[in-house]
């Protein structure tokens, strides 16, 4: 059944190639942006405040800037429900100067099917993530759908490990898109684990017109204590077809309680 799923996703990401954004809000990751199949442990609540800052290469000079926070809790041994918070987005460019509202609100899930017996080479952890983009920072905002998500953990051992996603996203009638995380990182140190990962994102908005993004992700995550970990990375574009080339920075601090 494992290599059944393993066999769908490769042809699933190949198909598009290989995200300044996370697929699925709400739920945990083990690197910048690309989620791990690890859960919240069971009855635990993990907190991560988090600021996003976005700087578009087009002609307004559009920057803007996210500040938020993650709540995740851990349902059961291998399920983790929560939600992120968008509470305050500022737009910035050379036409409108700088507006401010509330975010947008984005539940999400994941559930661990298949768990990693050992490091040998077929041995790997399988997860669904599915979420809901519920359109609370505008009037011109869209509901989005995350209806179908896979991920798969490949701990090579203790240090390395590699992370893969793929999303299918749904935005109302107008927008459906696919959008997919790669992630490699491997701990230096005991906390210490500097992170690499490459996004895709593919959108076909009304069946008229197709929107091509191809990214890279440079970071680290340092586990401060226990029950804190830092994670700053920088996203850029490296391919965009019919968009804006955008420069995301991440930071976030997650906390366990």
């Amino acid at each position: 059944m494992k290599r059944i799923i393993l066999t769908i996703f490769i042809a699933v990401t190949s198909f598009y190639c290989t995200s300044e954004a996370f697929a699925v809000g709400g739920i945990s990751n083990s690197k910048v942006i690309v989620p791990s199949t690890d859960t919240v442990p069971k009855s635990r609540i993990e907190i991560e405040p988090f600021a996003n800052f976005l700087f578009a290469d087009d002609e307004n000079n559009t920057k803007t800037y996210d500040l938020g926070m993650r709540v995740t809790y851990g349902l059961l041994d291998n399920v983790e429900v929560g939600a992120s918070f968008f509470f305050v987005t500022f737009d910035d460019d050379d036409i409108i100067n700088t507006d401010s509202n509330f975010g947008n609100i984005e539940p999400g899930l994941k559930w661990r099917i298949f768990d990693q017996e050992d490091y040998s080479l077929t041995s790997f952890s399988i997860a669904y993530e599915g979420g809901i983009t519920i359109p609370t920072s505008g009037d011109d905002e869209k509901w989005a759908f995350e209806p179908l998500g896979l991920i798969i953990t490949k701990n090579i051992n203790e240090q390395l490990s590699i992370d893969n996603d793929v999303v299918l996203r749904i935005v109302e009638d107008e927008i459906w898109g696919i959008i997919s995380n790669h992630g490699i990182g491997y701990y230096i140190t005991e906390w210490l684990q500097p992170v690499v990962e490459m996004g895709y994102i593919y959108n076909n908005i009304d069946n008229q017109r197709n929107e091509h993004v191809l990214n890279v992700t440079g970071g680290f995550t340092a586990n401060l204590t226990d029950y804190a970990t830092l994670i700053i990375g920088v996203t850029k574009d490296i391919v965009s077809e019919d968009t804006e080339d955008t420069l995301v920075i991440t930071t976030a601090l997650t906390l366990l309680f």
